[in-house]
C-alpha cells in the first residue's frame, strides 16, 4: 500500500492583497474532503496548518533557494496536478516563491512575479501542498502540512473550506452554491442528494460522504454474498456430478462382478455376457434378481467335471481369503486375481 505520506492536496483559498508580492496562509485546519487513492480506496482527508508546520515549510523554502533553487512556482490554475492539468494549458510559471516567514497566525510568502500584472483578473490562490498523514480511523486522515510543491492563482473562492483538487475523481467539494460537484465536473442538488440518500436536511458534507461510503459497503457485502451463494451453488453441482458418477462407477464394477461369478459358476456363457451386462445396465435390480436365479449351463466341460473337481476351486471364497490377507485390495481386483490363477474353472 502506497504511503499516505506521498499524497500532495491543492487547495483554492483567500489570495488577500496579490499586489503586495506576498501570498499570506493563515493557519487553521481544514477538510479537504474525499481522495481517491491510487490503490482505489477512497478516503476523507482533513488538512492541518499549524505554526510548527509552516515554520518547516518555510525551512525547506529559503533552504532551496539558499542552495540556487528558483524557488516555489506560482501558476495560473494547476498545470502540474495531474488530473487538473488538462484544464490549464499554460504550464509557465507566473512567479516564483523566493522566501517565507512565519507570524504568529500565518505563513507568509514572497514572491517575485515574472510578469506585470500577473495577478491580474485573480483574487484567490491555491496551494498545492502536502505533509505526513495520521490516520483518525473510519476512512478519516488528518495531513500534517510541512511541504509546499506550487501555488495556483485562481478564481474560484472558497474561504471557510478549501475546495477539493481531484474533483475529476468524483469526490464531494463545496462551493460558493452550496452544491455538490462530482466527476467531469457535473453539479448535483444538494438537497436531492441528501433526500436520496435518506438523510436529514441538516445533514453536513462529512455525512453525506459517510452514507455514500456505507452504501458502497453494503453494495460491496451483498456482492460478496452473491458471489460465495454462487461458489456454493456451483460446489455442489460439482459434488453431485462427482456422486453419479461414483455410484455409476461402483455400479459397473459391481455388474462386472456379478457376471464374472455367473461365469464362473457357469450360470451364463461368456458368448451371453454382452446381452447380460445390458440388462443388468438397463435394470440393475431386476437384471441382478434374474441373473442369481439362472441355472448353471450344462456344456460339455460341466458334464466331463465332476462334483469333485467343481468344488474344489471357490472363487468367491478365495477372493474373500485374499482380501482378508491384503485389506487395501478391493473384491473386484482380488476376484480377478483368483481367476486369473484358476484358468480351468469356466
Amino acid at each position: 500500500m502506497k504511503s499516505l505520506n506521498i499524497y500532495a492536496l491543492a487547495n483554492e483559498l483567500n489570495l488577500g492583497d496579490p499586489k503586495s508580492g506576498t501570498i499570506r496562509v493563515p493557519f487553521g485546519r481544514w477538510d479537504f474532503g474525499a481522495k481517491k487513492l491510487d490503490d482505489g480506496r477512497t478516503v476523507f482527508f482533513v488538512q492541518e496548518l499549524t505554526k510548527d508546520g509552516a515554520e518547516r515549510m518555510a525551512a525547506k523554502i529559503n533552504a532551496g533557494v539558499a542552495d540556487g533553487e528558483k524557488g516555489v512556482p506560482v501558476y495560473w490554475g494547476h498545470p502540474d496536478v495531474p488530473e487538473l492539468a488538462h484544464k490549464y494549458p499554460d504550464k509557465r510559471a507566473k512567479g516564483w516563491i523566493k522566501s517565507a516567514a512565519v507570524d504568529a497566525d500565518a505563513l507568509v510568502l514572497g514572491v517575485e512575479w515574472l510578469e506585470e500584472n500577473a495577478t491580474d483578473g485573480f483574487g484567490w490562490f491555491s496551494p498545492y501542498w502536502g505533509g505526513p498523514a495520521t490516520d483518525l480511523g473510519e476512512g478519516r486522515y488528518l495531513k500534517h502540512l510541512d511541504s509546499l510543491t506550487s501555488v495556483a492563482l485562481i478564481n474560484i473562492p472558497n474561504i471557510q473550506e478549501f475546495r477539493l483538487a481531484n474533483e475529476l475523481h468524483g469526490g464531494l467539494n463545496n462551493n460558493e452554491t452550496g452544491a455538490i460537484a462530482g466527476e467531469g465536473e457535473k453539479k448535483m442538488d444538494r438537497v436531492k442528494l441528501i433526500q436520496a440518500l435518506g438523510l436529514p436536511e441538516t445533514a453536513t458534507d462529512e455525512d453525506i460522504f459517510a452514507a455514500i461510503e456505507k452504501n458502497k459497503a453494503a453494495a460491496a457485502d451483498a456482492a460478496t454474498k452473491q458471489a460465495a451463494a454462487e461458489a456454493e451453488k456451483a460446489q455442489a453441482e460439482t459434488e453431485k456430478d462427482e456422486a453419479k458418477a461414483e455410484l455409476a462407477n461402483e455400479r459397473a464394477a459391481r455388474c462386472g462382478l456379478l457376471l464374472d461369478q455367473a461365469i464362473a459358476e457357469g450360470r451364463i456363457s461368456v458368448a451371453g455376457r454382452p446381452a447380460w451386462e445390458k440388462r443388468l445396465k438397463d435394470d440393475f435390480a431386476a437384471g441382478s434378481v434374474a441373473l442369481a436365479n439362472e441355472k448353471p449351463l450344462k456344456t460339455a466341460s460341466a458334464v466331463t467335471q465332476t462334483p469333485a473337481a467343481q468344488a474344489k476351486v471357490d472363487l468367491v471364497a478365495l477372493a474373500n481369503e485374499r482380501m482378508q490377507k491384503n485389506p487395501s485390495l478391493t473384491y473386484p481386483a482380488a476376484f480377478a486375481a483368483v481367476m486369473k490363477e484358476h484358468p480351468e474353472v469356466k
